[in-house]
């Protein structure tokens, strides 16, 4: 199920220049860089 990978997807398109706030953590999840 890639559900929330398409959440995430869309969060960064709309994040724009931003969107690499968005980190992949493998084998975890996701979280927000700072």
């Amino acid at each position: 199920d890639r559900s929330i990978d398409v959440q995430i997807a869309s969060l960064r398109k709309k994040l724009g220049d931003r969107g690499d706030l968005i980190e992949t953590v493998r084998g975890v999840g996701y979280r927000f860089a700072e």
